[in-house]
């Protein structure tokens, strides 16, 4: 008598995700994509559950079928604002979940995290930010929102079982507010950072990926390359993401003309992954700036590309850039110190080649999303 086929292992995916199947560069967006892909690639069923506001005045949920990878979208009144949607979009998500009756769930984000951990079901929230360091970075009008991310991260982090933590900082951040076990796996980043064809860059560009805002700093970083530029007189730095708005927005422009750097200094606006591989291949390096982060998504792509990294040593980044071997680390808010990197990588081209293929060598082995994926189906099995 044979024996009945076991079913396919069913997985929801809580997370932000992208409209298309082209995921935006950077961000739990991005690692929502390609977690999916690597998920699928393993063989099981994967169920992404999302919300997004949208401008009817009831909820409604629209899936979509491609194959083991169904997404469904809960859409929450735009009417109320995004903090209140956070706290909204718990219950809604619950109520999906008892719809798919996942097997097990990855939750990625606090409202996330929540619904997943409330739900019942075996669950393993993934921890990608640090609220509490991030609302003393954000802007007051950003405050509200991040209030309710913190009390909703609290409250999971209070009954959650199974925390994946990205790096060894965020698993120092939780350790003490938990009784959770802890996982450590990486971030996973697209194909598409391995495979872009490879061309000799601009010997004196440096690429930003980052939203314009203070968190990320990019004043310090305008105002290093000013100084890398008494050196380097044709250095240039492109910078992608969200354009800068506001009062903040103001800060960086007139930062800009006070150092006379309007010629070198170009906003290249938001781009989807494609777009920011060729980016990283057309670019000597890539430098950020960050006054705090958790694991940027981008350090990974860049070393999938073979490009070496100048970052500031805050939250997991000295996890990722392995000093003097895929690029160097320096001091949040030292302009001088990062000018110093930025300038060593430039004007030496043969130690730039090593730092980059070292950095290759990092993310093939621990940032493919197959790779990712596995680990994660591996871990949800044994939930």
């Amino acid at each position: 008598m044979t024996e009945p086929s076991r079913r396919q292992l069913r997985i929801a995916l809580l997370c932000h995700y992208p409209d298309d199947d082209i995921a935006p560069a950077g961000g739990v967006w991005s690692v929502g994509r390609n977690l999916a892909v690597g998920l699928v690639n393993t063989g099981v069923e994967v169920h992404v559950v999302r919300y997004k506001p949208a401008d009817h005045g009831a909820a409604r949920v629209h899936v979509r079928d491609n194959g083991q990878l169904f997404v469904h979208t809960i859409e929450l009144p735009r009417r109320r604002r995004q903090p209140f949607r956070r706290i909204d979009a718990v219950p809604a998500l619950i109520a999906r979940l008892n719809e798919i009756r996942p097997d097990a769930i990855t939750a990625h984000e606090s409202e996330y995290g929540l619904a997943a951990v409330r739900s019942g079901l075996p669950a393993a929230v993934t921890i990608h930010g640090m609220p509490r360091q991030e609302f003393r970075a954000f802007h007051w009008q950003n405050r509200l929102d991040m209030a309710v991310t913190l009390w909703q991260d609290w409250l999971m982090v209070r009954d959650v079982q199974d925390i994946v933590a990205i790096n060894n900082y965020a698993i120092d951040q939780y350790r003490r507010r938990t009784n959770a076990r802890f996982h450590r796996i990486n971030i996973p980043i697209g194909e598409v950072f391995f495979s872009a064809a490879p061309r000799t860059p601009d010997p004196h560009s440096v690429l930003m990926v980052e939203g314009m805002n203070e968190r990320k700093d990019p004043v310090t970083m305008i105002q290093a390359i000013a100084l890398v530029r008494r050196r380097i007189p044709d250095v240039r730095l492109d910078i992608a993401g969200r354009l800068p708005a506001g009062s903040y927005g103001e800060t960086v422009r007139q930062t800009i003309a006070d150092l006379d750097m309007d010629g070198c200094v170009t906003f290249v606006g938001l781009v989807n992954q494609p777009e920011l591989a060729d980016l990283y291949a057309s670019h000597a390096m890539l430098a950020l700036s960050s006054r705090q982060e958790t694991s940027p998504c981008v350090i990974a792509e860049a070393m999938a590309g073979g490009r070496p990294v100048v970052a500031t040593a805050v939250g997991g980044v000295s996890e990722m850039v392995l000093e003097d071997e895929t690029g160097f680390v320096v001091p949040a808010g030292d302009a001088q110190a990062l000018a110093d990197r930025i300038e060593a990588v430039l004007a030496d081209p043969s130690n730039a080649r090593r730092l980059g293929e070292r950095g290759r060598v990092v993310a093939e082995q621990g940032y493919r999303r197959n790779v990712i994926g596995r680990q994660y189906t591996d871990l949800l099995q044994r939930l």
